[in-house]
């Protein structure tokens, strides 16, 4: 079971939400002041934290802040308690790298399905694609909301394989791994042989990727991977397909199409003209930019979003 580090000033609460964890089979711990929480929290290495947010001292949302910028505590999830239940409260305990929030009073049954849901958060995180061995979209928007949560400069890059069906429908099963294989080792390499080592890469699932980078490094990441990936892709196609310049698949219909290359359409958003508060809303704006960053003839395409607002 967990480790789990309740913070509250309430003895009474925290005393009865500890002895539920310990009949639950998890290993709690408490303190009961916001002083020194973050240096106990250091010392017993919880896998959850409770944390209230009105502590005297120190706000829940300044430990909140201090874990998100700690190596050790970074994976942690945490769980919110607030008395007001107001949503610019919650929000903005999220914004601090929360992962989940109980809205006080509440019964123990419900902060017992938090804390499943949280050690589900925390196994998906450490769940691997079977074919890209690339953890999925759970853990790169938790790895979004840590790193705007800490101030970070950052550009996420949303990759799509244009093209990827029809390989799959043209090669069945084999032909989609490989597809897969190709690009997932592509990224992977890609960052290591450009010394782009503070990244992360996620495979959304499908033909979808994502990697997350310093604010910095997105101009020259994606330049380099448009040029690599449209001069290496043709490797996965037969030396009649690339004489001929197409493959054959079949559409809905059943008939035979000619269906170009694989090409990347690719969108940026990044931090540098606005403040993202979550990954939720970053997404969104992948979702616009993407639509803007159609491949044609074959080439790979990128669009960066520059606006300073949502407009």
């Amino acid at each position: 079971m967990s480790r789990i580090l309740v913070v509250d000033d309430d003895v009474d609460i925290s005393e009865l939400i500890k002895t539920k964890l310990n009949a639950e089979g998890h290993q709690a711990f408490v303190i009961n002041t916001g002083e020194g929480a973050f240096e106990y929290a250091k010392q017993v290495k919880p896998d959850i934290c409770v944390l209230d947010i009105m502590l005297p001292g120190v706000t829940g949302y300044q430990i909140c802040r201090r874990f998100r910028k700690d190596p050790e505590l970074y994976r942690m999830a945490v769980l919110i308690l607030t008395a007001l239940g107001e949503e610019p409260e919650i929000l903005h305990g999220l914004e601090q790298g929360a992962d989940d929030y109980l809205v006080k009073p509440f019964k123990l049954e419900r902060l017992m399905d938090k804390i499943a849901s949280l050690n589900a958060l925390l196994g998906a995180i450490d769940t691997r694609n079977r074919v890209t061995n690339l953890p999925g979209t759970d853990a790169i928007k938790r790895e979004i909301n840590h790193q705007l949560a800490r101030g970070n400069a950052i550009a996420t890059i949303y990759v799509d394989m244009v093209g990827f069906k029809p390989l799959c429908a043209a090669r069945g099963p084999d032909g989609q791994r490989q597809a897969l294989e190709f690009m997932s080792k592509l990224l992977v390499s890609l960052t290591r042989d450009m010394g782009i080592y503070e990244c992360f890469v996620a495979h959304m699932g499908g033909e979808h990727f994502v990697v997350l980078l310093k604010l910095e490094d997105h101009e020259r990441f994606t330049s380099s991977l448009i040029q690599t990936f449209d001069q290496r892709v043709r490797e996965l196609y037969t030396r009649q397909e690339r004489d001929q310049g197409y493959i054959i698949a079949k559409d809905r219909q059943g008939k035979d199409v000619r269906c170009p290359f694989m090409a990347l359409s690719i969108g940026v958003a990044h931090t540098q003209y606005r403040q993202f508060k979550s990954a939720k809303k970053m997404f969104e704006v992948l979702a616009q930019v993407r639509q803007k960053a159609q491949p044609t003839s074959g080439k790979s395409v990128v669009f960066v979003d520059r606006r300073r607002t949502d407009r």
